[in-house]
Parts: structure tokens; C-alpha cells; sequence
């Protein structure tokens, strides 16, 4: 990645509110912060290289056994290692995704030396109907006996959509044993019980070579600490946890991960914010005309219909970074993360005047 692209991924500097990020603003549980803070006291020895609290505190959450959790520095760190893992050996190996899936599915089959193929999706949001609507049917027909890899981001970052559970066990039942389902559950906590979706594991899904992904990055407010978990057959697992380096999480964030897990209190009020301000959020931008994508995650997609770049820096001269989606051939959105409610007003009061010529608006 070069300094350019670099800079493309964090918050713009010097706003003073962050929703570029997808973070939380709602922060960390003061349970892992104190459990980091107590961990750092030991920072001159090193941390449990097989992090064997965690995934048996992961595992346990989810009603498995703790080899088959591995963790690593982020479900990112992950997905670098579990492509590649699940393509090795073939020259020709294929990795099957949605059109405008998260970027790091294609920096994963580039590593991999993997073909990268993506489906289409549906259009942008028009009026009151979301965007970029998925068929399952479109990854099924893209499957061949190349095809090693189908990724599905559920919810979808930056597009916001989703498929539904029942979408989901008819992708699983229609592919061969040959190719392995990943689902990226970065998002679950906010979209679980809502427009059909449904988590892999409530689903009791039965092919062979299933993975999920998940992150304590959204819900749990650890984005800085950067801890992900590989959920999947004991195999798989332990395949792609050889593949990572040693130490791969620091003692704080493995502290921090099971306090995170434990406070089940503060994990509510994060998650009934986050909607609750999702919710405004979408309703203010309807009231403005402005189409978007509120979806089930933590962010609204937002269509301008024309170039992104003097938005995202009218929004920046008012203090609130957002996220311009040119990396993902979206040239005419925004993303915008979920603040806190004062911090939802704040773009809402803005985005009054930024986005009151822009060409999308009924």
C-alpha cells in the first residue's frame, strides 16, 4: 500500500467528528479498559502466543470448542491468511465475491495469486429503496471448478446490504465441496434478528468447509487494539492459524477481548445506540430528499450523484469526516459512520446545506 493509499484509511485529520471509520463512538467497555490497563503492567513479558483465554472465552459465546477459534490482529489479519491458506496449491484457484465487497477480500486473492471475480450487484438506492441489492444465485452461476474461495461481507462494507438467512443456507446447500463459504461477520451485533438476517451459526448451516469472521472492532469498541477471531471446521483453523506470526496479539487486547466479552450490559447500550442512531440518521436523510442505503451495520451509504470529493471536504470544512468510496468504484457516495446521538445532529445540521444542490434529491 503506498503513503497516498495510506492516508486514504484513516479519518481525515483534525475533525472533530470521526464517522469515516465505522468506529464506535460509544467506546470500549470500562471493564476492557481496565483489564488492558492491568495486562500493560506486564508489557516486559510477552503475551500468550495461542491467546488460549480468548478463544476459549470466543468459543464459549459461540457454542464451540476452542480449536476451532483462532484469533489474530483483526478479522483483516485473518482474511490475509485464510484466502491464501484456502488457495494454496492451485495455479489457477479463483476467489468469487459481490461486486463492491470489502477491499481486503481482493488484496487477499492477490496475495493468494488468486483470480478475483466479482458479481453484480444491484443499483444505487433510488427514493425510499436501499442499494446494491444481492443474489446469491449470481455467486452460484460464477462457480466453477476453479472456484476455491466464495466471501460474502453480511452486512456488506461500504454498500450496507445484506442477505437474509434463508439466502445464505441456499448458497451454502448450492456450493461444491470443493470451495470454501467465508461469511464476514463484522457487523452481526447490529443487523442479528432484523429484515431476515441471520448469523452462520444460528442457521446450523452443514457444509464442509465453512469460516466465519468476526471482529471486536465494531461492537466491542477495540478498533485500536485490532483483534479478530476465525470461527470454522478444526482443520481450517488450525491450517490458517499457521500461517500467522507469533505474538499476534498483544496482552492488553487479549484482556481486553474477554472483559468485552463478559460485559454483556455495555455491549446492549452499544448496540441500542448505534441503531437508535442509525435510525435518526436514515430519517434525517430522508426528510432531506437524499437517497441512501441505511442497511443493518453501523454506517448509511449516501447517494449525491455527482463527484464525492467536494462533499467529503464540504463536510470536513464543518469539522465531520466522512468517507469518500472511490477505492470501491463508487464515485458518487458517501459513507457515513453512526455517531453519537449529538454527533448524528451534528452531520444532519450540516448535511442541510452541504447536500442541498447535490443531483440525487427527489
Amino acid at each position: 500500500m503506498s503513503l497516498a493509499a495510506g492516508a486514504a484509511v484513516g479519518p481525515p485529520p483534525g475533525m472533530r467528528v470521526r464517522l469515516s471509520s465505522n468506529e464506535s463512538p460509544f467506546g470500549p467497555s470500562p471493564a476492557a479498559v481496565a483489564a488492558a490497563s492491568q495486562a500493560l503492567a506486564e508489557a516486559h513479558r510477552y503475551p500468550d502466543d495461542a491467546s488460549a483465554a480468548l478463544r476459549a472465552a470466543i468459543a464459549a459465546e459461540e457454542g464451540l470448542h476452542p480449536e476451532q477459534v483462532a484469533v489474530g490482529n483483526g478479522s483483516a489479519a485473518l482474511l490475509m491468511d485464510l484466502i491464501p491458506e484456502r488457495c494454496a496449491g492451485q495455479a489457477d484457484a479463483e476467489v468469487v465475491a459481490f461486486e463492491r465487497s470489502f477491499v481486503v477480500y481482493r488484496l487477499a486473492a492477490r496475495n493468494a495469486g488468486a483470480r478475483y471475480l466479482e458479481v453484480a450487484t444491484g443499483g444505487p438506492a433510488v427514493g425510499d429503496r436501499p442499494g446494491y441489492q444481492r443474489d446469491v444465485e449470481a455467486l452460484l452461476a460464477a462457480v466453477t471448478d476453479r472456484t476455491r474461495v466464495v466471501v460474502v461481507d453480511n452486512p456488506a462494507n461500504p454498500t450496507a446490504a445484506h442477505v437474509t438467512g434463508a439466502a445464505l443456507r441456499h448458497l451454502a446447500d448450492g456450493l461444491p465441496d470443493h470451495v470454501t463459504l467465508i461469511v464476514d461477520e463484522a457487523y452481526h451485533h447490529f443487523a442479528t434478528g432484523q429484515d431476515g438476517y441471520a448469523r452462520v451459526g444460528a442457521l446450523g448451516l452443514e457444509h464442509p468447509h465453512l469460516a466465519v469472521l468476526t471482529t471486536f472492532s465494531k461492537a466491542y469498541a477495540l478498533a485500536g487494539l485490532r483483534v479478530g477471531a476465525l470461527l470454522g471446521p478444526a482443520e481450517l483453523v488450525a491450517a490458517t492459524d499457521g500461517r500467522r506470526p507469533r505474538f499476534n496479539l498483544t496482552a492488553p487486547a487479549q484482556a481486553a477481548a474477554i472483559a468485552s466479552l463478559a460485559d454483556t450490559d455495555h455491549l446492549a447500550v452499544t448496540v441500542e445506540g448505534t441503531v437508535a442512531g442509525r435510525e435518526r440518521l436514515s430519517a434525517g436523510l430522508a426528510a432531506l430528499g437524499v437517497p441512501h442505503s441505511a442497511g443493518l451495520a453501523n454506517f448509511v451509504t449516501v447517494e449525491l450523484g455527482t463527484d464525492a470529493g467536494p462533499v467529503v471536504a464540504a463536510f470536513a470544512e464543518q469539522g465531520i469526516g466522512v468517507r469518500a468510496l472511490q477505492p470501491y468504484g463508487l464515485h458518487e457516495q458517501v459513507r457515513i459512520t453512526v455517531g453519537t446521538p449529538e454527533e448524528v445532529e451534528a452531520v444532519l445540521t450540516a448535511a442541510a446545506s452541504v447536500l442541498a444542490e447535490v443531483p440525487s434529491r427527489e
